[in-house]
């Protein structure tokens, strides 16, 4: 049996680790959701434009190796990977609970649809789908969903995040 991970912020040595994590779990996201592989852009490709460096990072870690990480800025939670081999571990539920625990009752977020087991992370935690529509990964047609906890101002399918 693996040992349980631990939660911490984010360290920028973290760094080479959480593009690892992100990518593999990337590939595997776009998967589900029936996106152009295509599509796939590698998190050091992406980290600046889709706001890492901006937000809030915790990542887990068994001893110091690094297999998730949640971002968020402001309630926006922009980033949520945990590694394949450590996928339905329960990883993903701790970094997205203390998440929420810091971002509070605003908290939201978008994903790919057809991410089932995603959905149900997110469904578990207390968020629920606002919207599903087309949309765009990248330039390559896909499915987009935003989620959000009864109690955020984004619950609202016509807010905006800016503006």
């Amino acid at each position: 049996m693996k040992p349980a991970a631990t939660i911490r912020s984010y360290l920028s040595s973290d760094w080479e680790q959480v593009c690892t994590v992100h990518d593999q779990a990337r590939v595997q996201e776009l998967s589900r959701g029936s996106v152009d592989p295509r599509a796939f852009r590698p998190m050091a490709e992406v980290a600046e434009r889709d706001e890492f460096f901006v937000s809030e990072t915790l990542v887990a870690c068994i001893g110091v190796s690094v297999i998730g990480f949640v971002s968020w800025h402001d309630a926006y939670i922009s980033w949520l990977y945990v590694s394949p081999a450590n996928q339905r571990r329960g990883v993903g539920g701790l970094l997205l609970d203390a998440a929420l625990r810091h971002i509070g009752p605003q908290a939201w977020t978008n994903m790919v649809g057809g991410n089932e087991p995603a959905l149900a992370l997110y469904r578990a935690a207390g968020l629920e789908v606002v919207w599903t529509r087309p949309t765009d990964c990248d330039g390559f047609p896909c499915s987009g969903v935003r989620l959000a906890l009864p109690t955020s101002c984004m619950r609202d399918p016509s807010a905006n995040r800016r503006p």
